[in-house]
């Protein structure tokens, strides 16, 4: 890392090719859904659910990818240039393994996971059919994800955002073909895009492998990866297991409150994955503060630099709140001329209306969110955003969903409601746990 320059502007260099990364990312899930929206509204409803269940095996796969990124950045801020290297090399050997494992029970066990949605007749078999492709090749996204958070760590973030630039290409344009069966190809419909979706993971984990090996670490070799450093992987899931944990107890509320819109109508569905893909146009921005946010923290504070650890927190705070809810604003002010550029179903547009006004509140609460919990792990502190994660999400987000979506009739409306004070709650108590661990003093690594 460069030692010259303000904190904005290191947060700037890093935060831009992030934020372009992250875009683009947004821009391959949107792309997969939007384009089977103009072939089938039950196709849309089936992939939702699908990579809503997949997120949270992603999850399972950043255990390591999460300890990997604050580690880089912490022994960068150190010197210790060895003890990068073998950090890369087991979190890569370690995730091959790992994901190699879940991905054949994904794609093997397929229908028996896609059954535990209950999802109905003309939705599941399309489900099933995207499961048993895109998760037998899930390994591939945990190795693009693995070397992607590396490269970040070691301020490379153009890398990534070259190689899920060149996805997206490959992407659309596999969509073009395989789902409406342009060109010489047979219209293959939600297996077309479960298809050009591994092809084009292939082509990420391709250019990443070539970047870090070529150019950012060519002194990269066998010796970093066997022998198997236990004390190694060891640092790397005290780190990774809570923060995970935190997330895959997010997704599966998340899976748990699909499973409860599901109940609620086809047509709940289908707009709960119109709008998720929509508004996440609102936090990306936020996304990207956090990560570039979480490795100029955790570098800081290996150098013994916490109170520029703390202002740039705060500063990260407030430009990701301001803009996610600016953001949040315009999609709810245009949401009907951009919804009805995918579906014209009468119900999917009503109910879609109603909920983008709530998710500017919920926007102020997740951008705070995932901004002060990455600083917080950043700064070693892993166990508290997981307890209190898991009681929020549980008890707001998931309790609160049935409660006024089921119970009192609500619908989706009352699970976007549940939503936003979950956020909220969380965003500024983990917000009042960082102050506290600065003025007390706790805000730095224990040795």
């Amino acid at each position: 890392m460069r030692h010259k320059g303000s904190l904005h502007e290191k947060l700037f260099n890093l935060t831009w090719p992030i934020f372009i990364e992250t875009s683009l990312i947004m821009l391959l899930g949107m792309g997969d859904i939007f384009m089977l929206g103009t072939y089938d509204d039950n196709a849309v409803a089936a992939v939702g659910v699908v990579n809503q269940m997949l997120n949270m095996v992603f999850l399972l796969f950043g255990v390591v990818t999460t300890g990997t990124s604050v580690l880089c950045a912490r022994y960068l801020g150190m010197r210790q240039h060895s003890s990068v290297r073998q950090v890369v090399g087991v979190s890569i050997l370690f995730n091959l393994l790992f994901s190699g494992t879940i991905s054949f029970f994904l794609g093997f066990y397929a229908r028996e996971i896609v059954g535990i949605m209950d999802l109905r007749e003309g939705v599941c078999e399309y489900a099933v059919d995207y499961m048993t492709w895109v998760g037998s090749f899930a390994w591939l996204q945990a190795i693009s994800l693995t070397i992607s958070a590396i490269l970040r760590s070691l301020q490379r973030p153009k890398f990534p955002m070259i190689a899920i630039l060149s996805v997206n290409i490959v992407n659309i344009i596999g969509n073009y073909f395989l789902i409406f069966g342009n060109g010489p190809f047979e219209p293959l419909g939600v297996t077309g895009a479960a298809f050009s979706t591994v092809f084009s993971r292939l082509v990420s984990v391709l250019i990443v492998i070539t970047a870090l090996k070529r150019i950012v670490l060519p002194d990269l070799s066998i010796n970093d990866i066997i022998p198997f450093r236990w004390n190694r992987l060891k640092e790397l899931l005290q780190i990774g297991l809570p923060g995970a944990g935190e997330m895959l107890s997010y997704s599966l509320s998340q899976v748990t409150v699909t499973y409860f819109i599901n109940i609620i109508s086809n047509e709940a569905l289908i707009a709960r994955t119109y709008v998720v893909n929509i508004v996440m146009i609102a936090y990306l921005f936020a996304y990207a503060v956090a990560q570039s946010c979480s490795i100029l923290v955790g570098f800081y504070i290996g150098e013994g630099h916490t109170l520029a650890a703390h202002r740039l927190m705060l500063h990260c705070s407030r430009r990701g709140i301001q803009v996610s809810l600016s953001l949040g604003l315009i999609i709810a002010l245009i949401i009907g001329p951009l919804m009805g550029l995918f579906t014209q179903d009468s119900m999917v547009l009503a109910m879609a209306a109603i909920v983008v006004w709530i998710d500017v509140i919920l926007e102020i609460g997740r951008a705070l969110n995932m901004i002060v919990i990455a600083a917080l792990r950043a700064a070693g502190d892993y166990i508290f955003p997981v307890a209190f994660g898991a009681l929020s999400v549980w008890g707001i987000a998931t309790g609160m969903s049935w409660v006024l979506g089921i119970t009192w009739g609500l619908g989706l409306t009352g699970v976007w409601i549940a939503f936003a004070a979950d956020e909220n709650i969380r965003g500024w108590i983990m917000l009042h746990r960082w102050n506290r661990k600065f003025h007390t003093g706790e805000l730095r690594l224990k040795t």
